[in-house]
């Protein structure tokens, strides 16, 4: 099993308004940590994209032990974790002045970019790719749970800065605006200890988005649909600490 480790020092551009670093900057650090770690095995964005093909993260957990605040710098250490049906792995330790205070799992599909059909990643990646792992967090093959009776909603517009370069709506986005379907209550007093987050469509410029939640105490239950078909998009459920 071949890791890599990676350093990422917490500015205050990644901070929220509490001074604790904000869930869509901790998953840009696991995509960066990634992609570096798919770039030393062979098969980073740019060897896919020679192929025709290309990286899409379909599902990722990431559960906390404390908060990761402004001035801290998280290690983060990650290798591939093996297959999952259509799925590629990946597995993430997270390290604070030299102690684990986190773990990540994350479920990648290889697309082709001229079908927008996933292929098998056993038919695109190496055995050294996809070794089958012990994973840091438990494989869920059951969906997330539906919001139900919707407590809190926001919407939407789709802008130029939530497309990436697959020319959808980056997996960041969803993320933010679950996280913007939270009571300010929660939000002022409690710190987010885990997310688990299911992208299940694509998303495209110019469409205007639903972010619904509802709550039963420090958990959150997370859908953002798509106007005006109400095409679900994620899914995702939270749980929060007291501060």
């Amino acid at each position: 099993m071949q890791t890599l480790k990676s350093a990422f020092f917490v500015h205050s551009f990644d901070s929220n308004a509490f001074g604790h670093l904000s869930a869509v900057a901790l998953a840009g650090y696991l995509q960066e940590a990634a992609g570096q770690s798919a770039d030393e095995l062979g098969f980073g964005l740019r060897d896919l994209n020679r192929r025709g093909l290309t990286w899409v993260l379909v599902r990722e957990h990431f559960e906390l032990e404390e908060p990761v605040c402004f001035g801290d710098t998280l290690e983060i250490e990650t290798w591939p974790s093996g297959i999952d049906r259509w799925a590629a792995l990946r597995d993430f330790r997270l390290f604070k002045n030299q102690r684990e205070i986190g773990r990540a799992l994350t479920s990648w599909f290889v697309l082709d970019i001229a079908s927008r059909h996933p292929v098998r990643p056993k038919n695109v990646l190496t055995e050294l790719y996809h070794p089958q792992c012990m994973h840091v967090l438990p494989l869920r093959a059951e969906p997330l749970a539906t919001v139900g009776n919707a407590s809190l909603e926001r919407r939407f517009h789709v802008r130029f800065s939530d497309i990436d370069a697959n020319l959808h709506v980056t997996n960041a986005s969803y993320i933010a605006w679950a996280m913007e379907a939270v009571a300010e209550s929660d939000w002022r007093d409690h710190w987010l200890r885990s997310l688990d987050i299911e992208f299940l469509a694509e998303c495209a410029l110019g469409a205007v988005v639903n972010s619904r939640s509802s709550s039963n105490g420090v958990t959150h239950f997370h859908s953002v649909f798509r106007e005006p078909d109400s095409k679900e998009l994620a899914r995702a459920v939270t749980v929060w600490n007291k501060k």
